[in-house]
């Protein structure tokens, strides 16, 4: 998107383009969730393919996380401040990283899927895709806060969606937990090699969750600025 587009985004919200790029950043993490998906169903076929197209969809957030920072506003009265504008840009921004990490490390060596971790591994997917839902949903409330100038029945509403997100990654955390204990219950079935593919990517994908509660914190922070 050209700068000078970006701008007259600016113009009607400091919120629009931050809601485009997440939406690049969901595009992202769709792309790699769908992959664990085929992964988690013995499906690996074509995983070097699919991680590169997820890093050609952090690379398309990647220029409109640019356009943004090139276009934002100086010295013009936002909302919000510039700096608080770009940390949230950034955390959206770790969240798309991480969904292209993971694609990598797919690629690198794909996880060898064991039939004890079928059902809790897909479990761990739908929980971290909940969390960025509801971090998403509390992004598309920020007009909405901007009218009712960060207070009343509006901020109350944002409050509670940003719990959630919290409760939801809370949940991400307890299922991580789970899953390592029953990779460390199997790992004579797992080389070495495997049993750290494994360990690492159930970190990568807790970014997901983790960040998506940053982010929503984050929102919460401008409340209690206003």
């Amino acid at each position: 998107m050209p700068v000078n587009a970006m701008a007259r985004l600016f113009g009607r919200s400091p919120f629009v383009p931050l809601q485009l790029h997440l939406d690049k950043v969901g595009d992202c993490v769709e792309a790699v969730f769908a992959l664990l998906e085929r992964i988690r169903e013995g499906d690996v076929s074509n995983v070097d393919e699919t991680a590169r197209e997820i890093s050609k969809l952090e690379h398309k957030a990647d220029l409109v996380k640019n356009d943004i920072r090139n276009s934002l506003p100086r010295g013009l009265f936002l909302a919000i401040d510039r700096s608080q504008l770009l940390e949230i840009l950034g955390l959206q921004d770790s969240i798309a990283d991480k969904a292209e990490d993971i694609g990598i490390l797919m690629s690198l060596r794909t996880a060898k899927m064991l039939e004890s971790l079928v059902e809790h591994f897909g479990e761990y997917i739908k929980g971290n895709k909940d969390a960025l839902k509801k971090g998403r949903d509390v992004m598309r409330e920020l007009d909405a806060l901007i009218e009712s100038g960060f207070g009343g029945v509006e901020a109350t509403r944002v409050v509670q969606m940003v719990d959630a997100v919290a409760v939801s990654e809370h949940n991400c955390d307890i299922m991580q937990r789970k899953l390592m204990k029953q990779v460390l219950d199997h790992e004579e079935e797992l080389s070495v090699g495997n049993f750290f593919v494994w360990q690492r990517l159930l970190h990568e994908i807790a970014g997901i969750s983790n960040y998506s509660e940053k982010l929503a914190n984050r929102i919460r922070m401008l409340l209690t600025l206003k």
